[in-house]
């Protein structure tokens, strides 16, 4: 038979980076959200969260289960994350790490133990891996060029190392033996096979294995980027990757496909009873059986075919280049030609996935293709249209965003809104723009389109795994290829400044998983006698579980649903408040109602959030150093207030409240040390700017450019200059009065960030800008 679901492990709020097995009942995962999670065997198809590993600061990239030792019999787990370090943990008391080693100068996104769980070796971003024994480092490998994504240790003790330069490297005693190639693209994971022997994964789309000289056998099955890999304990593989697949590989040959409903397969772990799991990127973990005892229910097995069967997927994505060359709906009168067989059909306008089940005797639709380059149509993005809406992933696992284009504008325009829109750094400004003049087939902008479908954060080819381009060089690289992102030449003439006029809205973010985490905190709250009372009833509950839709479309929220969701953000621990102000955020930029509801003690909207994120109070100078959990609120409120300026009645409330909200925010960049709240603060500042020109009021122009160049004069964060810069020059080419005081408050800053600038982007905005206060 061929695989079936067993399990959805729900509980991460972000994508799973990291999974390991642990027998055949347990599973460890790590994830985007900072936190591990520990699963345990409850029932024959179903697990429960037994721990939570709470110890890294920021995102967690990679885990691993050392195998059991005299001194520690039920083995080790070991975490590496974004803050550079590795975590061991006892899996029998996990309350806090057992130990932290430290040594990696950035994101530690590789681990693995040695079969006798005596040594363990790490793998970073900066470019070296590590060995380590009993918690110390006893070698450093090096010679990558760029990160290194593989680790591995052998039966004879030997290291093998993949990384985003193509090439897989042989160490002994810390001293490299040999190196191979054959990929490609980067090298993203290795697995360990019998002897000596191993496997590797690509990007270029491929499995390869390998003896310690060289590469005996290719699997080709995958139609993306490959990112993971383990070993089975029948001696198979099990592979998956950017084609929502999991491939089962025995004796060289493709045995089995499971797709899944997620773009990205970011991790895989096989457990000893022949099950296999994987992390994806919509924070699940999916536990597949061969066994019928093991299958999940059918009320589950259902849900979980209609995921699939209405997932949609980029025709790129899986490999389809000519949609006019597609199977038509009579492919679907025959059977497969084996089980699992994958076929995409063409009916009409409609483009679908099938997946042939022997053992059901029929075809099952596991996803809708949709393409957005090249089609004819107008496309609708929140209730406009567009010739173009691209799917944008960007770097590492987050969902696809949208990026709306029409043929008419400036591709440079549409890319600085995108970027702004979702918060993104300034620095990709050109690959995004080039993004768009290389994918609006057929459409004149200004530059010849090319058949290259790249991919605008890494410059390479996300949808279709890239051929042999040679060695990259060095400089701009990016650190999750290896591959240089695109830097068009410098214009010897440059362009008039022209201020933007669209305010920055945040709307990125993914409503149910946010639902998910103010349900779980709720649940905390409920079982401690001190705050029980202040938890949602389950009525309510289920009101607030609405939100899960959020979006756009989403028009008006119920006051009963906003009411609960205020009491949440303005009653609850501060340690609990942000998922609560993290919908805030959202609602306030899709829904008329925060606008017009007032709290029983008469309080509005910016009330609220002044009162759960403590803005006016936060950034006195007199008060101790911000914890990280009020930075958090703090810029989940800013982002809130920024946000209310994508309706007019919003921009009316803040326009009303703008003498306290600059008093709140004054001098705020010389206490906040996290980088996305000072990037918050400055989007704040940008749409204040933009809606005083439009209410014509020199006056409060001034006051706002004032505080704009202490902020701009202080910082050294890329995004924040941009959009302080901006602030400059949204302000002087309206008001006189601004572009003078202009010249004497910021000059001598713009001209040099307008040579020294960290960005393209900031260095070409702060020459426009500057030009213009001169001129």
């Amino acid at each position: 038979m061929g695989y079936k679901l067993s399990a959805i492990l729900d509980g991460h709020t972000s994508d799973v980076r990291g999974l390991a097995a642990y027998g055949s009942d347990t599973l460890v995962s790590v994830s985007r959200d900072g936190t591990g999670r520990i699963w345990r065997r409850k029932a024959a198809n179903g697990y429960e969260e037994d721990s939570v590993l709470l110890g890294h600061e920021g995102y967690i990239s990679s885990v691993t289960w050392m195998p059991a030792t005299s001194k520690h019999p039920q083995g080790l787990i070991a975490t590496g994350g974004m803050d550079k370090t590795i975590c061991l943990w006892d899996p029998a008391n996990v309350s806090q790490p057992m130990c932290r080693l430290q040594g990696h100068t950035d994101n530690v996104c590789a681990l693995a133990a040695s079969p006798d769980g005596q040594t363990l070796v790490s793998g970073s971003w900066d470019k070296t891996a590590r060995v380590w024994v009993d918690g110390k480092c006893v070698h450093t490998l090096r010679g990558h060029q760029y990160a290194v994504w593989g680790v591995l240790v052998l039966s004879s003790g030997s290291i093998v190392t993949g990384s985003a330069d193509k090439e897989i490297r042989l160490w002994q005693n810390g001293n490299l033996v040999s190196t191979m190639q054959g990929h490609n693209d980067c090298v993203r994971a290795l697995a360990r096979l019998d002897g000596d022997t191993f496997a590797s994964a690509s990007n270029d789309g491929t499995v390869r294995l390998w003896d310690q000289t060289e590469c005996r056998a290719e699997l080709v099955g995958h139609t993306s980027l490959v990112y993971t890999l383990d070993t089975m304990s029948d001696g198979g593989l099990v592979s998956g990757g950017e084609d929502r697949s999991i491939r089962v590989w025995k004796n060289s040959q493709l045995k089995h496909t499971i797709v899944v409903p997620s773009i990205s397969v970011w991790a895989v772990a096989a457990l000893d009873n022949g099950d296999v799991a994987c992390g994806t990127n919509d924070g699940c973990v999916y536990v597949f059986t061969q066994a019928p005892t093991r299958v999940a229910t059918s009320g589950l097995l259902e849900a979980f075919a209609r995921q699939n069967a209405t997932f949609a997927v980029s025709a790129k994505s899986i490999g389809v280049t000519g949609l006019s060359k597609l199977l038509g709906p009579e492919r679907l009168q025959k059977p497969g030609d084996s089980d699992e067989q994958v076929i995409v059909i063409k009916d009409g306008s409609t483009v679908s996935i099938h997946q042939w089940s022997q053992e059901s005797n029929r075809w099952d639709q596991v996803g809708l293709v949709t393409d957005a380059a090249g089609q004819t149509k107008k496309q609708v993005f929140e209730g406009k249209e567009y010739d173009y809406v691209f799917d944008v992933d960007i770097q590492e696992g987050v969902p696809p965003l949208k990026l709306p284009f029409n043929a008419s504008e400036n591709p440079y325009t549409a890319a600085q809104r995108f970027l702004e829109r979702h918060e993104l750094p300034m620095e990709h400004l050109d690959t995004v723009a080039n993004f768009i003049i290389k994918n609006a087939d057929g459409v004149q902008i200004g530059t010849q389109a090319t058949d290259t479908f790249a991919d605008p954060f890494t410059g390479g080819s996300r949808y279709v795994p890239a051929q042999s381009q040679g060695t990259a060089s060095s400089g701009s690289q990016d650190p999750f290829t290896g591959g240089n992102r695109y830097v068009p030449a410098v214009s010897s003439t440059s362009t008039s400044y022209v201020p933007p006029t669209e305010f920055v809205i945040n709307t990125q973010g993914n409503p149910a998983a946010i639902v998910k985490k103010l349900t779980e905190f709720n649940s905390v709250l409920a079982q401690d006698n001190s705050t029980a009372s202040l938890t949602i009833g389950d009525e309510d509950l289920q009101r607030i579980k609405e939100l899960e839709s959020l979006s756009p479309s989403s028009n008006m929220v119920s006051e009963a649903v906003y009411g609960k969701l205020l009491a949440c953000v303005l009653t609850w621990p501060a340690d609990k408040r942000f998922p609560g102000l993290d919908l805030l955020r959202l609602i306030v930029a899709f829904s008329s109602t925060p606008f017009t509801y007032t709290t029983s003690d008469n309080k509005d909207l910016v009330a609220c959030i002044n009162e759960a994120s403590r803005l006016p109070i936060l950034f006195a100078s007199d008060l101790p150093a911000l914890a990280k959990t009020d930075e958090i609120n703090a810029m989940m409120g800013v982002r809130a207030l920024a946000n209310a300026f994508a309706s007019e009645s919003g921009k009316e409330m803040i326009w009303n409240w703008r003498k306290q909200i600059l008093k709140a925010i004054d001098e705020s960049w010389t206490r906040a040390t996290n980088k996305n709240l000072v990037t918050a603060i400055s989007n704040l500042y940008l749409n204040l700017a933009i809606v005083t020109t439009q209410k014509n009021n020199d006056d409060q122009g001034l006051e706002i450019l004032s505080a704009a160049s202490r902020f701009l004069n202080s910082t050294n964060n890329a995004d924040a200059q941009l959009r302080l810069l901006n602030v400059f020059g949204v302000l002087a080419t309206k008001f006189q009065l601004c572009k003078d005081s202009a010249r004497v408050l910021g000059d001598e800053t713009v001209v040099i960030l307008g040579v020294t600038g960290q960005t393209d982007a900031v260095k070409q905005t702060a020459q426009q800008v500057g030009s213009f206060l001169s001129a």
